[in-house]
């Protein structure tokens, strides 16, 4: 994993130098996550609350005209906090779940956008590519009957620190530096460390965007 994200490093790198001041932008973004986990048990699927979280950072826009007028590439570098909520009993106990991991989460789209009408002010843009997270932190929360616990959320029995899934995007940009949207990320690695039980993560989004 170590490689594969040095090698991911450079390549972005390699790209940022390699790119004119006119064909790069860079910028920040932040939006409200509505996160959850696609969750089975020895292939018995059950379901989770959605948990509200987060996600901002730096985010880059490499101009791909040079593919067709219109494309891009949409990159960047965030902190995300998803996770999800679990209640169930066993008997007369019960027990609440609240996992609460943080990712360093570095999305790779590519994207299109069309103007609306002959200005450049408004236009409608969508994008589409893979991310890759590592787990940085994240405290669950335990309550079993009255007895409450915050097991680390990376813990050998709880969740493995990489990922990987597939994210789509689309909204408005305005006046060429602002930018309005929402999203949806697949993961589709089985993030779970135990044996038999699969653990895939699931977010929605609304963010926003300046460009600089």
């Amino acid at each position: 994993m170590k490689r594969f994200l040095s090698l991911l490093s450079f390549a972005i790198f390699a790209l940022v130098a390699t790119s004119s001041a006119q064909s790069l932008r860079y910028g920040v973004m932040g939006a409200m996550n509505l996160s959850n986990y696609a969750m089975s048990d020895n292939g018995v699927s059950f379901d989770a609350d959605s948990r509200v979280g987060f996600k901002a950072g730096f985010q880059m826009e490499w101009n791909a005209d040079f593919i067709t007028e219109g494309a891009y590439f949409d990159f960047g570098a965030l902190i995300s906090s998803r996770g999800a909520k679990l209640s169930s009993s066993v008997g007369d106990i019960s027990v609440d779940w609240t996992s609460r991991p943080y990712y360093l989460e570095i999305p790779m789209h590519i994207g299109y956008s069309v103007n609306l009408g002959a200005s450049d002010r408004v236009s409608l843009f969508a994008s589409f590519g893979p991310y890759i997270a590592v787990g940085l932190w994240g405290t669950d929360k335990v309550v079993v009957a009255s007895e409450k616990s915050n097991p680390d959320t990376f813990s050998d029995d709880s969740l493995k620190r990489f990922d990987f899934g597939l994210g789509l995007k689309g909204g408005v940009r305005l006046f060429d530096n602002y930018r309005v949207y929402i999203g949806y990320d697949w993961g589709l690695l089985n993030v779970a460390q135990s044996s038999g039980f699969k653990i895939n993560n699931r977010n929605f989004y609304v963010g926003a965007a300046y460009m600089f």
